[in-house]
């Protein structure tokens, strides 16, 4: 009985494993088509850097010097009103700070917004204090200020191509804080759009247009923007044309040299003009429509070519020094507000200046983005 019990249990434990099938061979021809993913995969998009490229800063100072040169504050048009009341008054030094921030507004892999703020000062030296001229008198007395923000969007399109756009405005002129005068209706705006391409991690390139003032007065012109590190990652280039461009060589990822240029340059309203016309209209009464001027602006531009260190000091703060000369482009005055002065236009000015140009000194500290 024992013997027959222990048969049939036997048989009862071997039954499951010979109905069970071999699936060996099916499981090698699996077919994972039948499945579907639950989403699909993530776009891949091309970042607004190229490798090695300056870093950018977050909030920085900088202190600006210009060394003597000289000037001479012109007459007006003749063909205004003849007269002579230009004045040689050389300038002994220009001193100017700048502040900057640069903040992260949006920041993600398909668009990336910031908003760029500056407020620049700039002051001026002459070597005659007992000015006559309206312009001379208006720079002496008040200092040149510019605020502005730039809002700029890099919107990459897919891996390879992006589109870059920036919008500013800006508030120019030599208005004080103790005696506001000057009206909401002279800011002014500037605008960019680009369509680019980033073939590598080493190249980006990009072709568009830009409402600007950095030739002194509105103009529309063509942009073009370059930057590329070379294979061996110490040299590259970084250029956005016709504002500027540099040649860049990395040391180590602490220390950077370049060599360039960059253009400066705005339009600035002298709220003071007309007051400042005092002595002038006493010595020729005839002059005297200059006392109720309120639209005068001076339409300044200038190149500056030079070599540039930057190198970090402590963690994400950097320290920078600047040398090079400063190319005189526009100096002049027009009456009227805002309109456009194309590049190379013989349009005379309401009064045309005669600056020279000097050599220039810079000094900055920032706090760099990581």
């Amino acid at each position: 009985m024992h013997i027959k019990l222990l048969c049939l249990f036997g048989l009862l434990i071997c039954l499951p494993a010979w109905a069970q099938e071999d699936t060996t061979a099916a499981d090698d021809e699996f077919d994972f088509s039948q499945f579907e993913l639950a989403a699909p995969a993530a776009k891949s998009f091309c970042n607004n850097k190229v490798l090695g490229q300056s870093p950018t800063p977050l909030l920085g100072v900088v202190y600006n010097f210009q060394g003597p040169h000289n000037f001479t504050a012109g007459n007006i048009n003749p063909e205004i009103k003849p007269n002579s009341i230009a004045e040689n008054n050389d300038i002994e030094s220009m001193q100017g700070f700048s502040f900057v921030g640069n903040f992260p507004l949006i920041s993600r892999n398909n668009i990336l917004i910031n908003l760029n703020v500056v407020y620049d000062e700039q002051y001026y030296n002459f070597s005659e204090p007992d000015a006559q001229h309206p312009l001379t008198r208006s720079l002496q007395d008040n200092p040149l200020r510019s605020t502005s923000t730039v809002f700029t969007v890099f919107k990459p399109l897919n891996e390879t191509r992006f589109l870059l756009g920036q919008f500013g405005l800006s508030f120019n002129g030599d208005y004080n804080y103790s005696d506001f005068n000057q009206s909401a209706n002279t800011i002014r705006y500037s605008a960019a759009l680009l369509y680019g391409f980033k073939p590598s991690d080493r190249l980006m390139y990009a072709f568009g247009l830009s409402r600007t003032y950095l030739g002194g007065a509105l103009n529309y012109v063509p942009v073009a923007y370059y930057y590329h590190t070379f294979k061996n990652q110490k040299w590259g280039v970084e250029a956005l044309l016709p504002a500027r461009a540099l040649l860049r060589y990395r040391f180590n990822s602490t220390s950077l040299m370049s060599v360039g240029f960059n253009v400066i340059g705005n339009t600035y309203r002298l709220n003071n003009f007309g007051a400042n016309s005092a002595s002038v209209i006493e010595q020729d009464p005839s002059l005297g429509f200059l006392a109720a001027e309120d639209d005068i602006e001076l339409r300044r531009s200038e190149i500056r070519a030079g070599l540039n260190y930057s190198r970090a000091i402590s963690g994400f703060f950097w320290f920078s020094v600047e040398a090079g000369y400063r190319i005189n482009y526009s100096y002049d005055v027009d009456r009227g507000g805002d309109f456009v002065r194309f590049f190379g236009s013989d349009e005379p000015y309401f009064i045309e200046n005669e600056l020279g140009n000097p050599l220039y000194f810079q000094l900055g500290i920032s706090y760099m983005s990581p």
